[in-house]
């Protein structure tokens, strides 16, 4: 089952180059997750986040930009992972996907795209653990 509660629009998906967007779909479709829970979910895991927390944070990002299309608390542990490490908020979207799919890469331009069982796993129990806070 998909689950209804993520919030991410499709201009981060949209954004992103077409083999990293194919790959995001075929995890998608390989977890039954939509698109862009797929990316939050790279986002949780990269940021070592509880896959539980709630949305409750105030947003930091201007609504133009790229983490404006994430939930309040991906902003916030996006934002501050990006003052913590000295780089540009929307470069930890980038980093979080482009690990997620090579955890050797560091952008996209390095990233040997791949699907990985052990990620679609992971996918799932993030599908899980979502729907169990959705409830």
């Amino acid at each position: 089952m998909i689950p209804d509660n993520s919030t991410t629009d499709n201009r981060i998906l949209q954004s992103l180059p077409d083999d990293i967007r194919a790959a995001i779909s075929t995890y998608a479709s390989e977890s039954a997750l939509k698109p862009d829970a797929v990316i939050e979910g790279a986002l949780k895991h990269f940021l070592e986040l509880d896959t539980t927390l709630s949305n409750e944070l105030v947003s930091g990002a201007e609504e133009t930009s790229l983490l404006a299309a994430l939930p309040s608390v991906l902003q916030s542990q996006a934002i501050e992972y990006a003052e913590k490490i000295e780089i540009p908020a929307e470069l930890v979207i980038e980093l979080a996907i482009a690990h997620f799919l090579d955890p050797d890469s560091v952008t996209f331009d390095d990233c040997q795209v791949k699907v990985e069982q052990t990620s679609i796993a992971w996918l799932k129990q993030y599908a899980g653990d979502e729907s169990v806070t959705a409830a």
